[in-house]
C-alpha cells in the first residue's frame, strides 16, 4: 500500500532541492551541472524520511 502521506513530503523536499539547484544554476542544462549530486542529495532526504518513519513506527509499537 502506498503511504501518499510520505510520499507527499518527499516530494516537497525533491522539489525544494530542485529549486535550489537551479537557482544555483547546478542542475544538468549548465556546464557546472552535477546529476550526482542532485542524486546524492534527494537520496539523503528519502533515507532520513524513510528512517524517521521506522523510528516513528518502533515507537509507537512500543506504546501499544
Amino acid at each position: 500500500m502506498v503511504n501518499y502521506v510520505l510520499l507527499y513530503r518527499v516530494r516537497r523536499i525533491v522539489k525544494r532541492i530542485i529549486k535550489d539547484k537551479i537557482q544555483d544554476g547546478e542542475l544538468a542544462t549548465t556546464p557546472k551541472s552535477c546529476l550526482g549530486c542532485l542524486a546524492d542529495d534527494v537520496s539523503w532526504e528519502v533515507y532520513y524520511l524513510i528512517k524517521e518513519k521506522e523510528e516513528n513506527r518502533g515507537t509507537d509499537s512500543e506504546k501499544g
